[in-house]
């Protein structure tokens, strides 16, 4: 015999509506009746099985009305896509009246609104008579627009609510027919519904077929999952595994998994990286037991590549340590023709995985130019590891960059640790300072750059890594392999592109922009005079931009709006005296040449450049041979002088006014004086005596 059911809302509008909703969805399964209050008290008792109502505050009226045989089920309501198409016109940011019946219902849309993502929009409950904030214009309403304020310029009317599938079920589960509504019914009423307020536990609870629980299941999994019979037959895959595949979810049924995976064997269960398209894929199978029998199997996609990067996550976490390159080459400030030259050079360097050595003084960037080429390159995902070689104890500095295992010397750490090169696996390792490295450990440094492994100290076992390197000096790496200090045989390992970052003595039409940029990081908007603008660009700037920075900073904690020359005395006193230490070295040399004495002042840190550009035209000259700049390049280049053409002809530039070098026309290329012969003599004998240090 069917099942009776009564639907009560307070205005027989509201009641046809619900009946009409449920109806839609279970009226095959039992008779449905509709009843205002009034109606419902007219009638007297209301006798069939079960009494639908819309809200608590009628509950009291059907207690009293319902047969003893009867029983009550109070409706919950759910938003449906048409009412959020409505609601979604509302601009962001507005204010406006939620208008129902009771502050319960209020409470309760704006709940379903919220939870829904609707919360861009904010929503004050109105029930129909209490005060409101008046410069509230609009409001909205499922269907109670008679008890909007006659102050509400626009109403939004969204129409009734839809009854909620949690009431949907628990209706068809006391109709006896719970199963065949999840079957059926169920999935066509969720299709009308913007949110269904359910967790997990309550979608599980909701007694749908094992097969939809296990779809449910395998969606959540973040590896890819594919269930296929005992030969092979694809019938039930996940997104993570389309994704992996680079298939279509609807493709995948019905595939065998060895189209997909050729070479995959099901029957074992050992791990296999299979490369599909540009992928490597890890594929594990799992057998399924039904009966005591192979019913098919569970195989899981891992994407190496996305394995490795989250691995890569969890050295650094474990590491202790954030190893992320915040510079690009956005951050270099600067549009002189030698800075311009540097970046477009390191740009180029970024698309190649091959090492780079960066050279140039202290404090003109070197790091910023290492992140920059990191961030610009195909590693960017991955870690940014920076090692100063020369701020690392000369004993901890191994054990640092190859890690250690548990207990192989004492104070080891507990469970070992991950060396830098490690961390920096399928990223960059940053090696600043690297003429600061000891020579034993150069060795080693070597055989890891040439066989991609590294080992960690008290283990025999060797770690694949694939690392790029980039490795920074302040010194004349050159230099150091002629001492002894460095080995050529790294030296050429390293220098594979060369890069010279300027001084900013090479690229004094950016230190007015440099300085600006600084003080406005500082949050500092001071402004320089014309003659605090000339004792900067005069300035010999030994520390370049670092030394910019600590200037800037000094400058801008003066409480000043203008700065003049007079502010920078400090800066003068300090090159007073650099020059004093310089002059007390010169009076060891030849006091009597104050030319050539000065033009080593003038060129600072470059004197070593100059030097083994005038020892290379000397050579030529000996043997009747000149040639052009970018003949010269390769020369110095070769000689282990790194330089770029650009610089080369500043340079050549300077000598030639100062009489040390003569230019011949056309393509005749350079030549070394007399003049430039006494100069380089005199530069060697200062180099000789290490009155340069």
């Amino acid at each position: 015999m069917r099942k009776k059911l009564a639907v009560v809302a307070t205005e027989k509008d509201y009641a046809d509506f619900l009946k009409g909703n449920i109806e839609k969805y279970l009226g095959k399964y039992a008779d449905f009746f509709s009843y205002s209050v009034d109606e419902m008290n007219r009638k007297g008792v209301l006798d069939e099985d079960y009494v639908l109502i819309s809200a608590f505050n009628i509950f009291q009226d059907a207690r009293k009305m319902i047969s003893p045989g009867s029983e009550i089920i109070v409706l919950s309501f759910a938003l449906n896509k048409k009412q959020m198409e409505r609601i979604n016109m509302v601009p962001k940011g507005t204010r406006a009246l939620l208008v129902n019946f009771d502050n319960r219902s209020c409470m309760h849309t704006i709940t379903s609104l919220y939870d829904a993502g609707y919360r861009d929009v904010e929503l004050i409950p109105y029930c129909g008579e209490e005060e409101y904030d008046h410069s509230i214009k609009l409001a909205i309403t499922p269907n109670e627009a008679h008890l909007v304020p006659n102050g509400i310029e626009t109403v939004i009317n969204v129409g009734e609510s839809s009854v909620s599938m949690n009431s949907l079920y628990e209706i068809a589960d006391k109709l006896g027919v719970y199963e065949e509504f999840s079957s059926g019914e169920a999935a066509e009423a969720r299709k009308e519904y913007y949110y269904i307020n359910s967790g997990l536990d309550r979608l599980f609870a909701e007694k749908i077929s094992v097969t939809d629980k296990l779809s449910t299941l395998i969606r959540l999994m973040k590896e890819g999952i594919v269930i296929t019979d005992v030969f092979g037959k694809i019938y039930l895959s996940n997104e993570k595994a389309d994704l992996i595949l680079k298939r279509d979810m609807a493709n995948l049924n019905g595939v065998y998994i060895e189209e997909l995976l050729p070479g995959i064997i099901l029957d074992t269960k050992k791990e296999k990286i299979i490369k599909t398209g540009d992928r490597n894929v890890i594929a594990e199978a799992v057998d399924i037991i039904s009966q005591n029998r192979i019913a098919g199997y569970i195989v899981t996609l891992t994407d190496f590549e996305e394995m490795e990067e989250k691995q890569h996550g969890i050295r650094a976490k474990i590491a202790g340590s954030s190893h992320v390159a915040k510079y690009t080459f956005d951050d270099v400030i600067g549009h002189s023709d030698a800075i311009i030259r540097a970046v477009n050079e390191a740009r180029r360097f970024a698309g190649s995985d091959s090492s780079v050595l960066i050279t140039g003084e202290s404090g003109t960037g070197k790091e910023m130019f290492a992140q920059s080429i990191h961030n610009a390159s195909s590693r960017s995902r991955y870690n940014f590891v920076a090692v100063n070689c020369a701020a690392i104890p000369e004993n901890l500095l191994e054990s640092e960059m190859f890690g250690y295992e548990e207990g192989s010397f004492t104070g080891a750490r507990k469970g070992g640790k991950t060396g830098l090169f490690e961390l920096a696996h399928r990223g960059t390792i940053f090696l600043d300072e690297i003429g600061e490295m000891p020579l034993q450990l150069q060795s080693k440094l070597l055989r890891v750059l040439e066989e991609r492994k590294v080992r960690r100290i008290g283990s025999d076992k060797n770690i694949d890594i694939d690392v790029r390197v980039i490795a920074a000096t302040n010194k004349n790496i050159h230099q150091l392999m002629l001492d002894g200090s460095f080995r050529e045989d790294l030296y050429y390992r390293l220098n594979v592109l060369p890069l010279a970052v300027p001084s900013l003595r090479e690229r004094k039409d950016d230190i007015e922009e440099l300085f600006y940029h600084l003080a406005k990081d500082m949050h500092s908007d001071i402004k320089l005079r014309s003659d605090a603008v000339d004792l900067i660009m005069t300035h010999s700037w030994p520390g370049n931009v670092r030394e910019l920075r600590n200037v800037t900073e000094y400058l801008t904690n003066q409480n000043k709006v203008e700065i003049g020359a007079e502010d920078f005395k400090w800066v003068e006193s300090a090159r007073d005296a650099e020059e004093k230490r310089i002059e007390s070295k010169r009076t060891a040399g030849d006091a009597g040449d104050k030319e050539k004495f000065q033009f080593m002042l003038t060129e600072g840190n470059n004197i070593e450049y100059v030097f083994f550009l005038l020892e290379t035209m000397k050579k030529l000259a000996d043997k009747k041979e000149r040639y052009g700049r970018k003949r010269l390049e390769e020369l110095l280049t070769e000689g282990g002088v790194i330089c770029s053409e650009g610089e080369i002809r500043s340079m050549l530039v300077k000598l030639t006014h100062g009489g040390y070098v003569r230019t011949l026309k056309g393509r005749g290329g350079s030549e070394i004086t007399r003049k430039g012969i006494e100069l380089l003599d005199f530069i060697r004998e200062f180099r000789e005596t290490g009155l340069l240090g």
